[in-house]
């Protein structure tokens, strides 16, 4: 098997990643000894992500599940994050150097087949912390700061903030619009976006038709929900950068990842709270909240799911590849 041939047996873990709405923003450049991870802007969600924050974060999840097959398998890569502001290019490299032995341990690797966003709500089981304590050393780059919230007070106070944006989010009518665009029905195949099933948001995605008449009673019955869905959780994490920047954000998604990863081979699921981050004004909230000058890329909520759920879908790599 050429070199080509074995990189791309590993883009099966890579399209694993998490992207939001499931848009898996990414398509794949393979040479001889190498793999671009590129943006597809086909797949952006101009009103619910305008910044492109949680885009490029995608793509750095998909980088990390990279990473984690290259070294089990036994491949060398060097990474380049190629971020070149002029031509509005950016991407992520990886060139093959050569081999090593492979790793024994295949934990992350058999999480990433495991991994995934549950919107059910958890178990009623505090973290351990001993497991605390295994999270919160996990490696972080020097732009990437970690916050896990496990005070009953502090998750409270979180909660209600969750609640809050949720209601000022539901009013946005471009933001319900491009959900709208995502949602699929559970009864027809679809290579991307959310099926109602799974996404479940306590039915929103069935009620959206009183949120775009703007009904404030539905709105409320499902911020309360969410709020709920928070403040019942054993935890709440917030994944922060020193920049708005694409390079902050790959290494942002990165690291969210791996934490997810560590999380999922424990039977942890986790299940993102962006609303707060979608707003100006309730993304100030939650850094206040936080106590830190970074600024919050990601809010989302850990435990251990009440209820498995199927996996979403993923596009054949045949229609990813970039020749």
């Amino acid at each position: 098997m050429t070199k080509k041939n074995k990189i791309k047996s590993l883009l099966k873990y890579v399209v694993l990643a998490p992207s939001g709405y499931n848009t898996q923003p990414w398509r794949f450049k393979l040479g001889d000894d190498s793999l671009e991870i590129l943006p597809d802007y086909s797949r952006a969600r101009l009103n619910t992500d305008p910044d492109y924050r949680e885009f490029y974060m995608s793509l750095g999840a998909a980088a990390c599940n990279f990473e984690i097959a290259a070294k089990y398998f036994g491949f060398n890569f060097q990474k380049t994050y190629i971020v070149d502001e002029k031509k509005q290019r950016y991407s992520i490299f990886f060139k093959f150097a050569g081999k090593s032995e492979k790793q024994e341990d295949g934990t992350l690797l058999k999480a990433i087949s495991t991994r995934h966003t549950n919107r059910f709500p958890y178990k009623d089981e505090k973290l351990s912390k001993e497991f605390i304590s295994q999270i919160r050393s996990l490696p972080t780059p020097d732009s990437v700061q970690f916050h896990l919230i496990t005070r009953p007070g502090d998750i409270t106070a979180f909660a209600k903030l969750i609640n809050y944006s949720y209601l000022l989010w539901s009013r946005q009518q471009a933001m319900i619009d491009e959900l709208e665009t995502w949602l699929r029905d559970d009864l027809e195949f679809s290579p991307d976006g959310l099926p109602t099933g799974v996404i479940n948001l306590y039915k929103m995605a069935i009620n959206l038709k009183y949120l775009r008449h703007k009904d404030d009673m539905e709105a409320e019955i499902n911020s309360i929900k969410n709020q709920n869905l928070a403040k019942n959780s054993p935890a709440l994490a917030v994944i922060s950068t020193k920049n708005d920047d694409v390079q902050s954000w790959f290494e942002a998604g990165e690291f969210f990842e791996l934490l997810a990863l560590t999380l999922a081979a424990s039977g942890f699921s986790t299940d993102f709270f962006n609303y707060p981050l979608s707003l100006k004004k309730t993304r100030k909230d939650v850094a206040k909240l936080l106590e830190s000058t970074h600024l919050p890329q990601l809010l989302f909520r850990l435990g251990k799911p009440t209820v498995i759920i199927p996996k979403t879908p993923r596009y054949p790599l045949s229609k990813l590849l970039i020749s």
